[in-house]
């Protein structure tokens, strides 16, 4: 028989564990091995992610329940399907938890698509059932929920579905930059012109924009195509460098900002050079870009630390011609005038660079220049679990320690200052594999393994022609309409000063008339207002 659990249930267990984990919280003495405090911390996160997911599933069942006044006029509570909005939920999310409106806002949307995932088949249906079952299981925070949920915001219900059950094995042991990345990847193979799409229209509203900050300063914040901003950022960071080096500037975000106005007041000049590698198996002058076409997008590494980027075919083939031809095999690096430099191999399964013969390889305890170079465009950041610390900023470790272990590609990796002296306190481990894979374990016995960049397999996202014209979509959070006058309107949507966080000043909820598949999400860009303006008779508004 089926046990109903209603609010009291979930009151009453709520209580119950605040309780028992307030009366462990204090340790009347210190006591306990690390790898038992390791597993405590571990769980608490376990039960925070429960507990989030319950709180997701309590918002959903509030936003439900919509007052109703009778003929004699009583108010009842009626629950509508999982997935309406009521226009009030919002606000009683927001005085609940203590958060601001808009805040409140992103709150009641996020748990209706995670927890109010409906059947196969019907409207209401997200496809992001199973990001709420892992946090509900434990194995998933809400943070990292969010970064997937966001990256799947316009996609079919069916393809994130296929997308979250292909991450389930992940949510045990990635973090949010690496799970975003793999739902990039995913999109690309299952829907490119999903995620091509979301490329055109990203940089067709390209834009920089500037508000007064803190006294005497403006804040500036600029969206720009990313092989722009690459060559941009370059230029900043170089001359940023130098300003450093001089004694200008103390600090190197200071010095960025300095070369930023600098630059662009035209007080400094400096040259920019590209570098990227491209995949050989023939004469670069004989390498045919099959049915590839100048729009196409490509994804490339090492223009910029960090995350790869998408950049157009076009503009590769400007900087550099057969800048990146398809295949497998070893990777060339080519600079912005198509000289060739230095060929590295790459590994054919992670893509990472190679030094294959160990001409690198030292006796000294100091690698050379090209080894460094080497180690840091193959590991791109610091190889500890979760850390993305770019390479230039961090130290050639010895993972064997010198000179028991050579100094060689095979045997150094990037750690951060930090990580590099983790990595040496008693029972920390890792060992680097030949294809560049680090595999860490913890004191507590635990594994962990990190990847090099990958500079060989590269998504590419071709055009079929079937991009949209670009229009800005923004969807919001809809509850559904009310009395509404034509000024309330004009207030809600167009009156106010930007904000850095809102520089449009438009609604964030949009309103509709509800229907039976109960709350939807729209495009203020699509779904114009319903009401009409009031003619010169009407009551003034409010």
């Amino acid at each position: 028989m089926a046990v109903t659990t209603g609010p009291q249930d979930v009151l009453s267990a709520a209580r119950s564990a605040r309780q028992m984990l307030t009366d462990a919280l204090s340790p009347s003495e210190l006591c306990g091995s690390q790898e038992e405090w390791a597993q405590a911390l571990g769980e608490l996160q376990a039960v925070i992610d429960t507990a989030t997911a319950a709180q997701d599933a309590a918002i959903v069942r509030l936003a439900a329940i919509e007052p109703q006044v009778l003929d004699d006029g009583e108010v009842i509570e009626t629950h509508r399907a999982l997935g309406h909005v009521a226009l009030d939920a919002p606000a009683m999310v927001s005085w609940t938890l203590n958060l601001s409106a808009v805040q409140a806002e992103r709150r009641v949307r996020a748990a209706v698509r995670l927890a109010a995932d409906g059947p196969e088949g019907t409207p209401t249906e997200t496809g992001l059932g199973g990001l709420h079952e892992a946090m509900g299981a434990g194995r998933l925070d809400a943070y990292r929920a969010s970064v997937v949920a966001t990256e799947l915001e316009e996609a079919p219900a069916e393809v994130a579905a296929s997308v979250v059950g292909g991450l389930d094995e992940y949510f045990g042991s990635e973090d949010g930059p690496r799970l975003r990345r793999r739902v990039r990847r995913m999109l690309a193979r299952i829907s490119p012109d999903l995620l091509r799409q979301r490329a055109v229209r990203a940089r067709s509203e390209c834009r920089l924009e500037r508000w007064v900050g803190e006294p005497g300063v403006d804040t500036w914040h600029g969206t720009f195509p990313s092989e722009e901003a690459a060559q941009a950022w370059a230029a900043i960071d170089a001359l940023a460098q130098q300003y450093v080096t001089d004694g200008v500037c103390d600090r190197v975000d200071r010095a960025r900002a300095k070369a930023l106005t600098d630059l662009v007041a035209g007080n400094a000049t400096i040259d920019v050079q590209v570098v990227h590698a491209v995949a050989v198996g023939a004469p670069a002058s004989e390498v045919v870009h099959n049915d590839e076409r100048a729009t196409d997008f490509v994804e490339v590494t090492g223009v910029r630390p960090g995350e790869p980027m998408l950049v157009p075919r076009e503009w590769l083939d400007r900087v550099g011609p057969n800048a990146l031809p398809p295949g497998e095999g070893s990777g060339a690096a080519r600079d912005a005038t198509s000289r060739p430099t230095e060929q590295r191999a790459c590994d054919p399964l992670t893509g990472a660079l190679l030094d294959p013969d160990g001409a690198l390889t030292t006796d000294s305890y100091r690698p050379g220049k090209a080894l460094v170079a080497l180690v840091k465009a193959r590991d791109g950041h610091c190889r500890f679990p979760g850390c993305h610390v770019a390479a230039r900023f961090c130290d050639l470790d010895h993972v064997t320690p010198w000179p028991t272990g050579p100094t060689s590609a095979a045997n150094l990796a990037c750690l951060c200052r930090r990580h590099h002296r983790i990595k040496q306190r008693p029972g920390w481990r890792a060992v680097l594999h030949p294809a560049a894979t680090l595999t860490w374990t913890d004191p507590t016995g635990r594994n962990r393994t990190t990847h090099p960049v990958d500079h060989l397999h590269r998504a590419v996202l071709p055009d079929r022609g079937s991009d949209p014209a670009p229009v800005i979509s923004n969807p919001r959070l809809v509850t559904p309409d009310g009395p509404h006058s034509t000024l309330e309107y004009h207030l809600e949507h167009t009156l106010g000063p930007p904000e850095p966080s809102r520089p449009h000043p438009r609604c964030r909820i949009d309103h509709h008339h509800p229907t039976a598949a109960g709350a939807h999400l729209t495009d203020t860009a699509t779904h114009p207002p319903r009401h009409q303006p009031p003619e010169p008779e009407d009551r003034p508004p409010f």
